[in-house]
């Protein structure tokens, strides 16, 4: 059994990954400098922070877990509300299908949650900043 050291997990992410690089290479000769490119080092912070913010948004993957969870249990709970006998296929079929139907709501929330990332990274991006 072999442990993880805390520090490598919680700090595994685009902008520690990033400045990680920067300050493990930025002596070397051949890598690129910050003032070649015209930027300053606290205006590149400033905009890794704001990408990382962005990716980080939709929350962690236990959070992601748990909301979808919710969502597809959500069809079940109202069809519970009603009486057994109201239901058009059967009580097995048409816990089936309020399953089915959760699952396709949780879906398409990650996708909207997914389309509105990609939508605020692209309105961020900076063509100086990525080149870097």
């Amino acid at each position: 059994m072999s442990l993880r050291e805390p520090e490598k997990q919680f700090f595994d992410d685009y902008e520690h990954k990033i400045t990680g690089k920067i300050e493990k290479y930025a002596g070397q000769p051949g890598f690129p400098q910050i003032s070649d490119y015209g930027i300053d080092q606290q205006d590149f912070d400033g905009y890794l922070f704001d990408k990382q913010a962005i990716m980080d948004m939709g929350g962690s993957q236990r959070t992601k877990l748990t909301v979808g969870g919710i969502i597809t249990v959500l069809p079940v709970l109202v069809l519970s509300a009603l009486p057994d006998d109201s239901y058009i296929f059967g009580t097995m079929w048409t816990t089936l299908l309020a399953l089915a139907i959760g699952l396709m709501l949780a879906m398409c929330l990650f996708a909207l949650l997914k389309m509105v990332i990609y939508y605020r990274l692209a309105k961020l991006k900076d063509a100086k900043m990525e080149s870097y």
